[in-house]
């Protein structure tokens, strides 16, 4: 049996900047991976067949699977086991991460010794995030996620997410974006954050889609409220519906006290080592 980890990740800032011909937008984002992951197991069977503790319509880890089956003309099956940890439709980035695993461990499983070039290719034709959770280390992410630039290690020892109820269609978003000029330039923060001016960054960062998010799925709005009295610079990760406190100097029992007197639902993590 083969296990890997799936990272889920978050948008530290997120830009739009515009729209390609093929239908996606590029996209300017600071991304690190946290340290709440889904779980995959990968055993030999017949077949290919996929195990999950949530039911998830259209599953991209059996279409993954699927497609490297038949790329590379593999004729053993596999049962692939995954246990769901990551929010779903929030904006973590559980999908893509899940089938970046899924690359990860079936190259190793079905001994196919792909390349870095293989898996990159494949990783890109699967998902927009899915090159970034192939590596999962800190990155200046631009175009539709096709490039990367690594980034210093951080380590953030508190992080709070705040899934909402709502789940978020990232297409839906994206096609009800207006694309506007940023008020601060996106250099600015990936200065600050290789300079590790983290104070200056957490206040300038920003979300781009967040105005859209919450324009489509109003219902989010008084979640969004109540988070902003307990921190005022609470930001979304990805295209929602999931929001976040980061903590870079951090007073961990005032915020924690703040949220347990609101019954917040949250999930406390860090980033990933």
């Amino acid at each position: 049996m083969l296990v890997e980890k799936a990272y889920a990740k978050l948008n530290l800032a997120l830009d739009v900047t515009g729209k390609r011909n093929d239908g996606y937008h590029d996209l300017e984002m600071i991304m690190v991976s946290l340290e709440l992951h889904d779980v995959l197991t990968f055993e030999p069977y017949e077949r290919i067949v996929l195990n999950c503790n949530v039911d998830i319509h259209d599953n991209t880890v059996l279409k993954a699977a699927k497609v490297i089956q038949e790329k590379y003309k593999v004729t053993e099956g596999v049962k692939i086991t995954l246990e769901k940890n990551i929010p779903i439709g929030a904006g973590l980035g559980g999908g893509s991460s899940d089938v970046a695993a899924t690359i990860r461990g079936l190259d190793e499983f079905w001994n196919l010794n792909l390349s870095k070039q293989d898996k990159e290719e494949l990783a890109l034709s699967l998902g927009s995030d899915t090159l970034f959770s192939l590596y999962g280390d800190p990155a200046y992410v631009t175009g539709r996620g096709e490039h990367m630039e690594f980034l210093k290690p951080i380590h953030i020892p508190f992080v709070y997410l705040y899934p909402s109820l709502i789940e978020v269609s990232t297409k839906t978003i994206f096609e009800n974006h207006e694309i506007k000029k940023p008020e601060i330039p996106f250099e600015s923060l990936v200065y600050d954050y290789q300079n590790q001016i983290f104070d200056r960054f957490n206040e300038k960062s920003y979300n781009a889609l967040t105005p859209t998010t919450l324009k489509v799925y109003p219902a989010l709005k008084s979640h969004v409220k109540m988070l902003k009295k307990i921190d005022p610079n609470v930001k979304m990760t990805g295209s929602g519906s999931t929001f976040y406190s980061i903590l870079f100097n951090p007073d961990d029992e005032a915020l924690l006290k703040k949220l347990l007197k609101n019954s917040v639902n949250f999930i406390k993590t860090q980033t990933k080592a």
